[in-house]
């Protein structure tokens, strides 16, 4: 699903037009940034949480080069689904 589609089906929804339903969603998602560039997590009930992550600084080695390179610690954004949607998700049939 697109940002297209995503609009469509929540303006069929919730009953709103396209332009309503679009802005919604970006307002949606810059408060969810705005959350996460503050270091702040958020939790949605029945799909999951958003949290940043520091990771440490580490050497890896790079085949290219043939040599070690240090990687420098830098925040994530990690998500972590609700136990209710882990469940739905794995008691679908699985179709090849």
């Amino acid at each position: 699903m697109n940002q297209k589609e995503l609009i469509d089906r929540l303006s069929e929804e919730l009953g709103e037009t396209k332009v309503g339903s679009k802005k919604m969603l970006q307002e949606t998602v810059s408060v969810l940034s705005d959350q996460l560039k503050a270091g702040k997590g958020v939790s949605i009930p029945n799909l999951g949480t958003f949290s940043t992550k520091i990771t440490s600084e580490r050497k890896v080695y790079n085949p290219h080069y043939d040599a070690e390179m240090l990687v420098p610690k830098k925040r994530i954004v990690e998500f972590t689904p609700a136990s209710h949607l882990k469940e739905e998700v794995r008691d679908l049939d699985i179709k090849v």
